[in-house]
Protein backbone atom coordinates (compact mmCIF):
# COMPACT_ATOMS: atom_id res chain seq x y z
CA UNK A 1 0.00 0.00 0.00
CA UNK A 2 1.48 3.33 -1.11
CA UNK A 3 0.22 5.90 1.35
CA UNK A 4 0.52 9.60 0.59
CA UNK A 5 2.46 12.03 2.74
CA UNK A 6 1.03 15.00 4.58
CA UNK A 7 1.92 18.56 3.68
CA UNK A 8 0.42 20.96 1.16
CA UNK A 9 -0.98 19.22 -1.91
CA UNK A 10 -2.41 22.41 -3.41
CA UNK A 11 -5.03 22.13 -6.14
CA UNK A 12 -3.94 18.57 -6.95
CA UNK A 13 -4.94 17.45 -3.48
CA UNK A 14 -8.53 18.61 -3.88
CA UNK A 15 -8.80 16.60 -7.10
CA UNK A 16 -7.53 13.42 -5.45
CA UNK A 17 -9.56 13.40 -2.26
CA UNK A 18 -10.29 9.92 -0.95
CA UNK A 19 -14.02 9.32 -0.68
CA UNK A 20 -15.48 6.96 1.92
CA UNK A 21 -18.71 6.17 3.67
CA UNK A 22 -19.11 5.69 7.45
CA UNK A 23 -19.11 2.04 8.46
CA UNK A 24 -17.41 0.79 5.30
CA UNK A 25 -13.77 1.13 6.31
CA UNK A 26 -11.70 -0.36 9.18
CA UNK A 27 -11.46 1.77 12.30
CA UNK A 28 -8.11 0.53 13.54
CA UNK A 29 -7.36 3.83 15.25
CA UNK A 30 -10.28 3.37 17.62
CA UNK A 31 -8.52 0.39 19.18
CA UNK A 32 -5.84 2.73 20.47
CA UNK A 33 -7.82 5.92 20.98
CA UNK A 34 -10.82 4.53 22.82
CA UNK A 35 -9.80 1.15 24.21
CA UNK A 36 -9.01 0.18 27.77
CA UNK A 37 -5.74 -1.53 26.83
CA UNK A 38 -2.60 -0.51 28.68
CA UNK A 39 -0.23 1.84 26.92
CA UNK A 40 3.28 0.50 26.33
CA UNK A 41 6.06 2.80 27.47
CA UNK A 42 9.08 0.49 27.13
CA UNK A 43 8.59 -2.96 25.61
CA UNK A 44 10.97 -5.90 25.56
CA UNK A 45 11.45 -5.50 21.82
CA UNK A 46 12.97 -2.07 22.34
CA UNK A 47 15.59 -3.60 24.63
CA UNK A 48 16.44 -6.17 21.96
CA UNK A 49 16.79 -3.54 19.24
CA UNK A 50 18.99 -1.38 21.47
CA UNK A 51 21.22 -4.40 22.11
CA UNK A 52 21.33 -5.14 18.39
CA UNK A 53 22.40 -1.59 17.59
CA UNK A 54 25.07 -1.71 20.28
CA UNK A 55 26.41 -5.02 18.93
CA UNK A 56 26.55 -3.71 15.34
CA UNK A 57 28.57 -0.76 16.61
CA UNK A 58 31.04 -3.09 18.33
CA UNK A 59 30.01 -2.40 21.91
CA UNK A 60 30.27 -5.15 24.51
CA UNK A 61 26.83 -6.70 24.95
CA UNK A 62 25.84 -10.25 26.02
CA UNK A 63 24.19 -11.18 22.72
CA UNK A 64 24.97 -11.03 19.01
CA UNK A 65 23.40 -8.37 16.82
CA UNK A 66 21.49 -10.96 14.80
CA UNK A 67 20.05 -12.76 17.83
CA UNK A 68 18.99 -9.49 19.46
CA UNK A 69 17.47 -8.22 16.20
CA UNK A 70 15.50 -11.39 15.57
CA UNK A 71 14.35 -11.54 19.20
CA UNK A 72 13.07 -7.97 18.87
CA UNK A 73 11.01 -8.81 15.81
CA UNK A 74 9.69 -12.00 17.43
CA UNK A 75 8.72 -10.15 20.61
CA UNK A 76 6.70 -7.64 18.60
CA UNK A 77 5.02 -10.36 16.55
CA UNK A 78 4.18 -12.30 19.72
CA UNK A 79 2.60 -9.23 21.29
CA UNK A 80 0.24 -8.84 18.36
CA UNK A 81 -0.59 -12.55 18.26
CA UNK A 82 1.14 -13.29 14.94
CA UNK A 83 4.26 -14.99 16.27
CA UNK A 84 3.77 -17.96 13.94
CA UNK A 85 4.67 -15.70 10.99
CA UNK A 86 7.90 -14.32 12.45
CA UNK A 87 10.22 -16.98 11.02
CA UNK A 88 9.04 -16.46 7.44
CA UNK A 89 9.21 -12.70 7.87
CA UNK A 90 12.78 -12.83 9.19
CA UNK A 91 13.82 -15.04 6.26
CA UNK A 92 12.49 -12.61 3.66
CA UNK A 93 14.91 -11.05 1.19
CA UNK A 94 12.19 -8.92 -0.39
CA UNK A 95 12.93 -5.21 -0.35
CA UNK A 96 10.45 -2.77 1.10
CA UNK A 97 9.69 0.51 -0.67
CA UNK A 98 12.83 2.05 0.82
CA UNK A 99 15.08 -0.80 -0.39
CA UNK A 100 15.50 -2.66 2.92
CA UNK A 101 14.84 -6.37 3.55
CA UNK A 102 14.04 -8.12 6.83
CA UNK A 103 16.63 -10.92 6.72
CA UNK A 104 19.53 -9.82 8.90
CA UNK A 105 22.30 -11.48 6.89
CA UNK A 106 20.91 -10.31 3.55
CA UNK A 107 22.80 -7.07 2.96
CA UNK A 108 22.87 -6.96 -0.85
CA UNK A 109 21.82 -3.52 -2.00
CA UNK A 110 18.63 -3.29 -4.08
CA UNK A 111 18.65 -2.42 -7.78
CA UNK A 112 18.10 1.17 -8.81
CA UNK A 113 14.35 0.74 -9.17
CA UNK A 114 11.43 -1.55 -8.52
CA UNK A 115 8.43 -2.50 -10.65
CA UNK A 116 5.00 -1.67 -9.29
CA UNK A 117 1.74 -2.98 -10.69
CA UNK A 118 -1.27 -0.71 -10.95
CA UNK A 119 -4.75 -0.54 -12.45
CA UNK A 120 -5.90 2.50 -14.40
CA UNK A 121 -8.92 3.91 -12.60
CA UNK A 122 -10.50 5.13 -15.85
CA UNK A 123 -9.89 2.20 -18.20
CA UNK A 124 -9.59 -0.64 -15.64
CA UNK A 125 -6.47 -1.76 -17.54
CA UNK A 126 -3.56 -3.14 -15.51
CA UNK A 127 -0.01 -1.96 -16.11
CA UNK A 128 3.41 -1.62 -14.55
CA UNK A 129 5.68 1.29 -13.75
CA UNK A 130 9.32 1.45 -12.66
CA UNK A 131 9.88 3.47 -9.50
CA UNK A 132 13.30 4.52 -8.25
CA UNK A 133 14.23 3.52 -4.72
CA UNK A 134 14.65 6.67 -2.61
CA UNK A 135 18.11 7.94 -1.75
CA UNK A 136 18.39 8.61 1.98
CA UNK A 137 21.23 11.12 1.75
CA UNK A 138 21.09 11.85 5.49
CA UNK A 139 22.48 8.34 6.11
CA UNK A 140 25.81 7.46 4.51
CA UNK A 141 25.15 9.92 1.68
CA UNK A 142 22.32 7.76 0.35
CA UNK A 143 24.66 5.00 -0.83
CA UNK A 144 23.37 2.40 1.65
CA UNK A 145 19.81 1.14 1.97
CA UNK A 146 20.13 -2.41 3.28
CA UNK A 147 22.88 -2.61 5.89
CA UNK A 148 22.27 -4.13 9.30
CA UNK A 149 21.82 -0.86 11.19
CA UNK A 150 19.14 0.20 8.70
CA UNK A 151 17.36 -3.12 9.28
CA UNK A 152 17.51 -2.71 13.05
CA UNK A 153 16.10 0.81 13.10
CA UNK A 154 13.48 -0.04 10.47
CA UNK A 155 12.15 -2.97 12.50
CA UNK A 156 12.38 -0.94 15.71
CA UNK A 157 10.24 1.75 14.09
CA UNK A 158 7.64 -0.79 12.98
CA UNK A 159 7.51 -2.38 16.43
CA UNK A 160 7.16 0.96 18.22
CA UNK A 161 4.12 2.06 16.21
CA UNK A 162 1.78 3.37 17.54
CA UNK A 163 3.13 3.57 21.05
CA UNK A 164 6.37 5.52 20.89
CA UNK A 165 6.59 8.03 18.04
CA UNK A 166 8.98 10.19 20.07
CA UNK A 167 11.50 7.34 20.22
CA UNK A 168 11.30 6.98 16.44
CA UNK A 169 11.79 10.74 16.14
CA UNK A 170 14.91 10.48 18.30
CA UNK A 171 16.32 7.68 16.14
CA UNK A 172 15.74 9.66 12.96
CA UNK A 173 17.39 12.77 14.38
CA UNK A 174 20.50 10.96 15.63
CA UNK A 175 20.91 8.46 12.77
CA UNK A 176 18.86 9.60 9.79
CA UNK A 177 17.00 6.28 10.04
CA UNK A 178 14.53 5.00 9.09
CA UNK A 179 13.98 6.73 5.76
CA UNK A 180 11.15 9.26 5.87
CA UNK A 181 9.49 10.79 2.82
CA UNK A 182 9.44 14.55 2.55
CA UNK A 183 6.07 16.19 3.04
CA UNK A 184 4.13 17.41 0.01
CA UNK A 185 5.26 20.81 -1.21
CA UNK A 186 2.86 21.89 -3.96
CA UNK A 187 2.73 25.22 -2.13
CA UNK A 188 5.47 26.70 0.10
CA UNK A 189 5.38 25.64 3.75
CA UNK A 190 6.13 28.58 6.08
CA UNK A 191 7.33 26.25 8.84
CA UNK A 192 9.78 24.44 6.51
CA UNK A 193 11.28 27.23 4.39
CA UNK A 194 14.26 25.12 3.26
CA UNK A 195 12.04 22.54 1.53
CA UNK A 196 11.08 23.60 -2.00
CA UNK A 197 9.88 21.98 -5.19
CA UNK A 198 13.43 22.30 -6.51
CA UNK A 199 14.97 20.12 -3.77
CA UNK A 200 12.04 17.95 -2.66
CA UNK A 201 13.69 14.80 -4.08
CA UNK A 202 16.62 15.15 -1.68
CA UNK A 203 16.97 14.62 2.08
CA UNK A 204 18.22 17.31 4.42
CA UNK A 205 18.17 17.56 8.20
CA UNK A 206 16.44 20.94 7.99
CA UNK A 207 13.45 19.33 6.26
CA UNK A 208 12.40 17.76 9.58
CA UNK A 209 11.51 19.24 12.99
CA UNK A 210 14.50 18.85 15.32
CA UNK A 211 13.32 19.86 18.76
CA UNK A 212 10.55 21.42 20.84
CA UNK A 213 10.91 25.06 21.73
CA UNK A 214 11.53 25.95 25.36
CA UNK A 215 8.23 26.63 27.15
CA UNK A 216 7.15 30.23 27.58
CA UNK A 217 6.99 29.59 31.33
CA UNK A 218 10.80 29.26 31.38
CA UNK A 219 11.26 32.44 29.36
CA UNK A 220 8.89 34.36 31.65
CA UNK A 221 9.98 32.98 35.03
CA UNK A 222 13.73 32.85 34.41
CA UNK A 223 14.85 35.17 31.61
CA UNK A 224 18.50 34.72 32.54
CA UNK A 225 18.22 30.94 32.58
CA UNK A 226 16.35 30.98 29.28
CA UNK A 227 18.99 33.16 27.64
CA UNK A 228 21.76 30.88 28.89
CA UNK A 229 19.94 27.78 27.64
CA UNK A 230 19.49 29.28 24.18
CA UNK A 231 23.17 30.25 24.05
CA UNK A 232 24.09 26.58 24.48
CA UNK A 233 21.83 25.41 21.65
CA UNK A 234 24.14 26.46 18.86
CA UNK A 235 21.21 28.13 17.16
CA UNK A 236 17.93 29.94 17.81
CA UNK A 237 15.14 28.60 20.00
CA UNK A 238 13.30 27.16 17.01
CA UNK A 239 12.04 23.71 16.05
CA UNK A 240 14.56 23.41 13.18
CA UNK A 241 17.68 23.85 15.35
CA UNK A 242 19.41 20.43 15.69
CA UNK A 243 20.39 19.33 19.19
CA UNK A 244 24.03 18.60 20.00
CA UNK A 245 23.59 14.83 19.61
CA UNK A 246 21.60 14.98 16.36
CA UNK A 247 22.84 14.85 12.79
CA UNK A 248 23.70 18.24 11.36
Amino acid sequence: YNAFTVGDWGAKGSRNTVRNYPGTMPRLAQRFRGSAEKRIMFANWETYFLLAEAAVKGWTVPVSAQVAYENGVKASFDYWGVGSHAANYLASEDYNNAGTSAKFTHTAEPPANRTMRYKDGYTDVEGTVNILYPSNTIYKNGAVKNDQLTKIITQKYIAQVPWLPLEAWNDHRRLGLPFFENVAIENPLPNLPALTQANMMTNQVKFYPQRLRYPSSLRNSSPKGYTEAVSLLGGPDEVLTPLWWAKK
